[in-house]
């Protein structure tokens, strides 16, 4: 039985496919984030050039280094948006540590890339983990995720 309100319809989803209907929603939905209001101005594809994505991959920083694997994941599913759960899970790292990678390259981006926005996208959502209320979704646009994946596979 379907439970409505004013703007909401619940409907009941299995357990294993709550992630992927939430991620689903995700993309349908209007909540975009930084991709449409970037403070650097442009868009981040026109923000994130082959060369400044070549230069963040080079960096030796362990935090950079962390979120160059996550790019990595995101690169692979392009225009996905991808739960920390699930980033935790394929990185086989702990949340915290992420967290402090993460806070450590927007400090990294302020400092070297001139206060760039980050190359990703995100927004934060009900949780598929019963762990947790809410988390974030990242993604990256097709246009960076393909410049990445170029990088990476030059080095």
């Amino acid at each position: 039985m379907l439970q409505q309100d004013s703007e909401y319809v619940y409907v009941p989803v299995p357990r294993q496919f709550v992630a992927e209907v939430q991620a689903y929603v995700v993309q349908l939905s209007d909540h975009t984030t930084v991709e449409s209001d970037v403070s650097g101005g442009g868009t981040l594809g026109e923000q994130w050039t082959a060369e400044v994505l070549r230069r963040l991959a080079e960096t030796r920083l362990s935090s950079t280094q962390s979120v160059s694997r996550l790019l990595d994941v995101l690169a692979e599913h392009s225009g996905d948006y991808v739960s920390t759960t699930r980033l935790v899970e394929l990185l086989d790292i702990d949340r915290t540590h992420l967290r402090g990678a993460l806070s450590a390259f927007s400090r990294h981006l302020k400092k070297h890339f001139d206060g760039r926005d980050w190359p990703m996208t995100w927004i934060e959502q009900l949780s598929p983990s019963p762990d947790f209320k809410t988390e974030f979704f990242y993604t990256v646009d097709s246009t960076v995720a393909q410049r990445w994946q170029e990088i990476r596979t030059e080095g």
